[in-house]
């Protein structure tokens, strides 16, 4: 890093140039910039051809279609991607996207990285020494991609960036070197681009050369070191996060969190009293399954938590204070009960327990939940800030299109979720249009055997057996394929619950081009404006929900616009490093009042 100011990136932002592809440079060039990444990115097998499934990759060079443009196929736009875990470089045209160099080893702190390409064949330097040889372009001609920083459906790179350099020339291997920690005058002979992006404010990025490619700055934070460069070591945190069951809302949000928290240096474990079909949902950290109290005692204690964050178990939250635990403890609250009277009873006459047994209370924007707690615990410390979700991993996939519009619901066989009220509406829906199917997804394992008969004599009194699939128990990863086949088909999602805390299940289609259809059940106003990023209709009144809904079948305009706005919504305002900063200042304030 050669500046005192430089720009960082988390995810949904880059820097375009005019020239998305530099097509007068070809097949012999050199890329070089300084690069600070924060997360690791994806790693694949080396290849010279073929397409390689794009899933985490962090591209600082991002790899243009080499056809775009002009449609020549012949030609590939070249892409580097680069993580904690290494660097990767990739190819990208028609019916070729292959990884042609990828090195495997730790990238920390700020690292020079020097991309040589020599009649086709890419070299790869890291810090001025020679590293590793990639595989040679099988297309007519390689070029260099003059978009940075990333690009949706192929991937944002996250951390610092600083002195991008694009050069017509192959570096010499001793040029890398004396020229990396040097400021140019970007009147060198052979160098084609020079992005110093040490501006410090701003949203444009300067070409220094001559040719003036300046590049427009779109989500990059311009960032500050001291002039000392002096770093203060980051002490690993150690959170652990508690809850019934793994399954729902919560453990998708504990998987969220969990993954925006570990790169913030924070461990996270997870307790859950019994077991559920969430844990189908692989997650790389300790998860405990017990509702002994020896065990959990022996799993705190071992554990060395800074935090625990008890979600909704009271007697949990008691039993974990009781044991002397000296750290902060964190009283959790994602969603109350059936309904608004319920949320303020149980808080009336748990407030004693709450207020006595835990430090502060956590709790996301949700409107009836902030009422309640401001109303029953105004002097105690209270944190409320939307919870998190990652719009590179869970989001829109191209799938074979299906013929007939399909309604989908998402939840549990029970009172809240309001399993009749959908089929009521699907049935309505389906007399307007016959070729509608209903899919519906369940955790079985969660309703009662009269809930379930219940259900069963719903479909026969209301004719929808040959309407209807059900999905039982689905994998997560798999929930963003149904969700774009749903919405590709012409159909959206309906969610009938009567109250959500934050309702997950919505914001994973909204993210997935998937239009949705809600009660206004409180939990969900933080992702959905009528008629803007979905549809509302008031809890219990069928023919308004009839009517929302055909309109989203019918209306396309309208349609598409709710696609669109719905998706960019949720990537603004429920990112995983706002969800970072919100929980480590909560616990760094915590800790402050504690001493």
């Amino acid at each position: 890093m050669l500046y005192n100011s430089f720009l960082t990136f988390q995810r949904n932002s880059s820097i375009t140039t005019q020239k998305q592809l530099f097509t007068e440079i070809k097949n012999t060039f050199t890329i070089e910039f300084w690069a600070k990444p924060e997360i690791p990115h994806e790693l694949k097998k080396e290849l010279s051809s073929g397409i390689s499934t794009i899933n985490n990759e962090r591209f600082v060079i991002v790899p243009v279609f080499g056809a775009y443009g002009d449609g020549d196929g012949s030609r590939a736009g070249v892409g580097i991607s680069v993580g904690t875990n290494g660097v990767s470089i990739y190819e990208h045209t028609i019916n070729h996207l292959p990884p042609t160099l990828v090195y495997d080893a730790p990238i920390n702190g700020w690292t020079h990285i020097a991309v040589v390409y020599a009649n086709k064949k890419p070299t790869l330097y890291i810090n001025g020494k020679f590293t590793k040889t990639g595989k040679v372009s099988r297309k007519k001609t390689v070029v260099p991609s003059g978009v940075f920083a990333g690009m949706k459906d192929l991937g944002f790179y996250v951390g610092g960036l600083n002195e991008i350099r694009i050069w017509n020339t192959a570096r010499m291997h001793d040029e890398i070197q004396k020229y990396m920690s040097r400021t140019l005058t970007g009147n060198e002979p052979s160098l084609y681009g020079y992005w110093k992006l040490n501006e410090g404010s701003g949203i444009i990025a300067h070409d220094s050369t001559m040719n003036k490619n300046n590049g427009n700055i779109e989500g990059g934070e311009w960032n500050f070191r001291s002039l000392q460069n002096k770093r203060t070591p980051k002490k690993d945190m150690n959170i652990l996060f508690t809850f019934f069951v793994p399954s729902g809302g919560i453990e998708t949000l504990n998987r969220q969190r969990f993954n925006a928290l570990t790169q913030k240096q924070i461990n996270c474990h997870f307790l859950y009293s019994q077991n559920g079909l969430g844990l189908q949902n692989k997650i790389n950290t300790s998860i405990f399954i017990t509702n002994n109290d020896d065990e959990i005692k022996a799993i705190i204690l071992k554990g060395n938590y800074d935090a625990i964050v008890v979600a909704s178990d009271l007697r949990l939250l008691q039993t974990i204070k009781n044991f002397g635990y000296q750290g902060i403890l964190i009283y959790e609250n994602q969603g109350l009960g059936f309904n608004k009277e319920y949320a303020n009873n149980y808080l009336q006459s748990h407030k004693t327990i709450i207020d006595k047994n835990c430090d502060a209370i956590l709790y996301p924007k949700t409107p009836h939940l902030i009422q309640a707690f401001e109303t029953y615990f105004p002097g105690k410390k209270k944190y409320c800030f939307h919870n998190c979700f990652n719009t590179d991993d869970f989001k829109y996939q191209i799938q074979p299109k299906k013929a007939n519009p399909i309604i989908g619901w998402v939840g549990r066989l029970e009172e809240n979720k309001n399993w009749r009220d959908f089929l009521t509406i699907g049935s309505k829906l389906i007399h307007k249009k016959p070729s509608i199917k209903l899919w519906m997804f369940e955790d079985n394992t969660l309703s009662t055997q009269e809930e379930r008969v219940a259900f069963e004599r719903k479909i026969n009194e209301l004719n929808l057996r040959n309407h209807l699939t059900m999905y039982v128990n689905q994998p997560h990863n798999k929930m963003a394929e149904y969700f774009s086949i749903i919405g590709d088909s012409g159909g959206f999602l309906c969610s009938t619950s009567k109250v959500e805390g934050f309702g997950y299940a919505v914001l994973e289609a909204m993210v997935c081009r998937c239009p949705v259809l809600s009660t206004d059940s409180d939990g969900v106003r933080s992702f959905i404006k009528h008629n803007e990023t979905g549809k509302f209709y008031d809890q219990g009144n069928i023919n308004q929900a009839v009517l929302e809904g055909n309109e989203l079948l019918t209306n396309i305009p309208l349609r598409e616009e709710i696609r669109r706005k719905a998706v960019k919504h949720i990537e603004t305002h429920f990112s995983p490093g706002k969800y970072s900063e919100n929980f480590i200042n909560m616990i760094q304030d915590l800790k402050n009042a504690n001493h």
